[in-house]
């Protein structure tokens, strides 16, 4: 289904303060369904309904638990030095962690420095301007991140967000026409090119 955020789990009811009743919807946000400062005190999180539903505990979806279990897997253990992940839309470079404004792992210099190679790489490219920084200081909180839990519980350095364009403040931006999405393919392979020189170059390759 167009523009359907959550995956398709089975109907859940939960309540709700606001409506005064039980509010019954299927599907989770997957990324919201790692077990980092998981919590289901903030609406829309709590609420089955919304986009936003974090499931009723963390790892609760047969994908997430697919990603964690191939993320710590002994193929990748050691293995692994960055990881990037592609959403749409708003037009940043997302950095760990998002859960809380002005909370920062202790390498986010390191992070910044190179997130910011790569705006400068995008917009050597076409021109296009991207923020970069976490996701809680420029959008506001999320808890239960995918990249948030990579971050603190793995030794992968390297660890983003590239949100596609165009960017958050557009209308209907999720609705891209056909003959953008190779330009923005493009332009998005000259960010994430840097983080992979970065990483041959930190392993002298």
């Amino acid at each position: 289904i167009r523009q359907w955020r959550k995956n398709r789990a089975p109907e859940n009811c939960t309540g709700s303060i606001l409506f005064r009743k039980n509010l019954c919807c299927e599907g989770v946000d997957l990324n919201r369904n790692y077990d980092f400062d998981f919590h289901q005190t903030f609406y829309p999180f709590n609420n089955s309904c919304s986009d936003e539903y974090q499931g009723p505990f963390p790892f609760s979806e047969p994908e997430s638990r697919a990603v964690r279990d191939f993320i710590t897997s002994n193929e990748l253990q050691n293995k692994t030095d960055a990881v990037i992940s592609l959403h749409t839309h708003g037009q940043l470079i997302i950095l760990p962690y998002n859960h809380r404004r002005k909370t920062y792992p202790t390498d986010y210099a390191d992070l910044m420095a190179v997130a910011q190679k790569a705006k400068n790489a995008i917009r050597k490219h076409n021109g296009n301007e991207y923020d970069i920084g976490t996701a809680a200081d420029i959008l506001g909180p999320a808890t239960g991140s995918a990249t948030d839990w990579i971050k603190r519980n793995t030794n992968i350095k390297y660890v983003y967000v590239f949100e596609l364009p165009p960017a958050h403040t557009s209308w209907f931006a999720f609705q891209v026409k056909p003959y953008k999405l190779l330009p923005i393919a493009i332009e998005t392979w000259n960010g994430v090119r840097v983080i992979v020189d970065q990483v041959l170059k930190d392993n002298n390759l």
